[in-house]
């Protein structure tokens, strides 16, 4: 005789359970509270709870969002491990806010990531510098200040902050008490003339969005760069010491470069004769000044020392209207890269551009010189 679908539900092991849970949006899995009595309170001791937009549409109001989520973490039994929440539009009241952050810290909370969608920045919840055994903290919108009693996140391995603003000296004192810090982002951030790393002899990750007027001090050799630059990379060049930097670098990004003088297309191939560790090379261009398409000029050619980039294996350039200095660099790297397995160019267009134009990037790519005889070379255009 066939057993009802509750019977078999009711039979799954534990461990099937508990993994059935933990890939369940908190909607779906409060639900399962009725399945059977078995499955009753299990939800109760999921360690991962995520709060995201599709939660909140669920609610006529703020007050019944905060009001649900309160309940979950009272009921809630056991460590909650990772905690994600999506701050509607609505405004959250901060005493919620700040509660829900003192309830995580009594659970031994690893991982915070709290996203701001409202158009202003909110006060840091001041709870959150209580939740001491935090492995991984990201934020969006945050006005971050730090409590007077505050003394580390001495397990932080992973922080990313992102449109975020800092109370005067917020950064580097939360940057000195992260001794075991491994990957650090701070993009499109304000409040903070100098990054100071000095502390951070673990970091090997960096994301950076560049201000023209930022300094640092300590920077470590780290092995994963990207530098979001807005704008013309010559004007940070005095602040930060990529040519330093480059010789321990295995993956390096470059965002948002402005390719259109050759002035900085002679800067990017310096630093990068100096890459013999690299592995893995992105550069995005920034182009859209220059809406008139160029066609590639052959005759642009640059100085090359014999296989330079001896370990690089991966390359993506994404141009978007002028190219015409991006096809310089990528010949210089095919020119110069023994290893090389791929490069992709991949161009994005204001306009359409003439089939002759893209006829012509396409043969020119085809055709330029390669120190790796492997290295296939793949042009994208939409």
């Amino acid at each position: 005789m066939t057993q009802p679908d509750g019977d078999r539900i009711c039979e799954l092991p534990d461990n099937v359970i508990d993994c059935i849970l933990q890939h369940l949006i908190v909607k779906d899995l409060i639900r399962t509270s009725i399945l059977s009595r078995k499955w009753r309170y299990r939800w109760t001791c999921v360690p991962r709870l995520e709060f995201d937009e599709e939660f909140y549409n669920l609610f006529k109001n703020v007050y019944e969002f905060s009001r649900i989520i309160s309940e979950i973490l009272s009921l809630h039994n056991g460590p909650i491990n990772e905690f994600i929440l999506l701050l509607p539009e609505n405004k959250i009241t901060f005493e919620y806010l700040n509660n829900w952050f003192l309830v995580l810290s009594r659970k031994c909370v690893k991982s915070i990531t709290l996203l701001n969608d409202e158009t202003y920045f909110i006060q840091t919840p001041s709870h959150i510098f209580s939740c001491l055994g935090l492995i991984y903290f990201k934020c969006h919108r945050i006005y971050l200040s730090i409590p007077s009693s505050f003394r580390g996140f001495k397990s932080l391995l992973h922080l990313g902050f992102e449109d975020m603003t800092f109370e005067l000296g917020a950064l580097n004192r939360l940057l000195s008490t992260c001794p075991l810090l491994e990957k650090l982002a701070i993009e499109h951030c304000s409040g903070y003339d100098c990054i100071d790393l000095s502390s951070s002899s673990a970091l090997i990750d960096l994301t950076l969005s560049l201000p023209q007027n930022c300094t640092f001090v300590g920077l470590p050799k780290i092995q994963r760069l990207k530098l979001v630059l807005l704008g013309e990379m010559l004007l940070y060049t005095d602040n930060f010491p990529l040519s330093q930097l480059i010789m321990s670098l295995k993956y390096l990004c470059l965002d948002e470069v402005n390719l259109d003088g050759r002035e900085e297309l002679l800067y990017i191939v310096s630093v990068l004769k100096s890459a013999s560790n690299l592995v893995e090379l992105h550069i995005v261009t920034d182009n859209d000044s220059a809406y008139k398409v160029q066609a590639p000029d052959p005759s642009e050619k640059l100085e090359c020392s014999s296989s330079c980039l001896s370990q690089l294996e991966k390359v993506k350039i994404r141009v978007q209207t002028g190219f015409k200095h991006a096809m310089s660099l990528t010949r210089f790297i095919l020119a110069n890269s023994s290893s090389l397995k791929t490069l992709t160019f991949g161009f994005r267009y204001h306009s359409k551009p003439e089939t002759s134009i893209l006829s012509s990037i396409s043969k020119d790519l085809l055709w330029m010189e390669r120190a790796s005889q492997r290295a296939q070379v793949e042009f994208l255009h939409q």
